[in-house]
């Protein structure tokens, strides 16, 4: 009850200090309206002044000790003592108003106050931006599943929207495909810096993998691959880079390798160390002996070992072994046959696939061989036409006398057949 009439007393000093009689007797209505807009800080109750300030700090600093207390002697005293009395206590009040005013329990209040009110909005900053990191962390792990999963970026904006029905907080920013590709972006190049960093920092060896390639639009790029150790497991091969080339003479290859890879974070220092091999494939501009990039490479770093890609010896040498038998020819225009066969029309590819599945066995898709493609591309369109022969000859059979096609269709499937059958 005396703490409820306390608070009470409080509000009421703050709220409706003009209540008659709860000002020091001293003073008159309009004086106590004066002094409380010269000093905010004073409050009044039960005729007794104090510092708001203070006594909401708790501090032991107020005015006159706890209280400046105007007793019953002073008001009677008011009320015999003459004018010149009274000034002297009005003096005496304010005086001892002032002084608690520049006091350094005051000024110490004073600053709590003010540095509490700093904290208040500090800690409302705080929580704003735990909020907008909360949000902007759900948009970039939905921008890292589309580049994991090798979704499209334009389904960046519909993951966003399920996730807000379902109850996520999603923010209202980064929500276009451009955006997603912007994070992906950074994404990517803080996970290749942390990669570098741990090569670095575990003196791994280094190898360097690079191949020309051509875009799109007809622009020659560079392709940059590393096999290093990445905390210090086993090495692993890492896509680095792809880099525009603005020509591709063999000093400017070179150029653009080494400030790929300074910029990546290996320095010349570091290379020289820790390099140990250049790997490409047998262009002349790349291992020339003269002037080649593995040349003017080796005569930077000495100790770099510099080795023509096996995939693409590999590549060569069946390249040659298919220009000197001339069987192979036969073989490559009869495979290419059934490739045309059943990727240029669609009824053919159904006819092929219901003959399977009467047979029930397995059709696997069926490209071409012994072209511009790696070998091992050319081994997987073989393999497809061993694994699906019994639904290939079915349907070359069933083709061969279906009367709905013409002479010359019925002939060419005829044909196939035979040559499916023969030993």
């Amino acid at each position: 009850m005396q703490e409820s009439s306390r608070m009470e007393g409080e509000e009421e000093g703050e709220n409706d200090d003009t209540d008659e009689g709860s000002w020091p007797a001293l003073w008159s209505e309009s004086q106590a309206r004066e002094f409380k807009n010269r000093h905010p800080w004073l409050e009044w109750r039960d005729r007794k002044l104090g510092c708001a300030l203070c006594s909401s700090t708790k501090s032991t600093a107020v005015l006159t000790e706890e209280r400046v207390s105007m007793s019953e002697e002073w008001v009677q005293f008011k009320i015999q003592a003459s004018d010149s009395s009274r000034s002297t206590s009005l003096a005496s009040l304010r005086n001892k108003i002032r002084r608690h005013e520049v006091s350094r329990a005051h000024k110490i209040a004073q600053e709590l106050i003010e540095k509490g009110e700093q904290d208040l909005v500090r800690n409302m900053v705080n929580a704003l931006s735990e909020t907008v990191f909360a949000e902007t962390d759900s948009v970039f792990r939905t921008a890292y599943y589309l580049a994991k999963m090798s979704r499209p970026f334009t389904d960046h904006q519909s993951l966003i929207e399920l996730q807000g029905k379902n109850g996520a907080n999603m923010g209202t920013n980064l929500h276009s495909r451009y955006s997603s590709t912007k994070i992906v972006e950074h994404i990517a190049k803080e996970m290749q810096k942390k990669i570098v960093q741990s090569i670095v920092m575990c003196s791994s060896k280094l190898s360097v993998l690079i191949d020309e390639a051509t875009s799109l639009s007809h622009k020659s790029a560079m392709i940059v691959n590393l096999k290093a150790s990445v905390d210090g497991g086993t090495p692993e091969l890492l896509f680095l880079e792809l880099v525009e080339l603005e020509s591709q003479r063999a000093a400017d290859i070179e150029e653009a390798l080494l400030n790929c890879l300074d910029t990546a974070g290996f320095t010349q220092e570091w290379l020289q160390k820790n390099w140990v091999s250049f790997v490409s494939d047998g262009a002349s501009v790349m291992l020339g002996k003269n002037s080649g990039v593995a040349t003017r490479l080796t005569t930077r770093f000495p100790n770099l070992f510099t080795w023509h890609c096996m995939n693409h010896r590999l590549e060569l040498a069946a390249s040659d072994a298919v220009d000197e038998v001339q069987a192979v020819n036969h073989f490559k225009v009869f495979l290419e046959k059934i490739h045309n066969l059943h990727s240029q029309s669609n009824k053919n590819l159904r006819e092929l696939l219901e003959a399977a599945k009467e047979l029930g066995s397995q059709v696997l898709k069926i490209g071409r061989v012994l072209n511009t493609r790696w070998v091992a591309s050319s081994f997987r369109s073989v393999k497809a036409v061993w694994t699906s022969y019994e639904a290939l000859n079915r349907h070359f059979e069933n083709a061969a006398g279906d009367t709905t096609r013409n002479s010359k269709e019925r002939q060419t499937y005829r044909g196939l057949a035979r040559r499916m059958q023969s030993k």
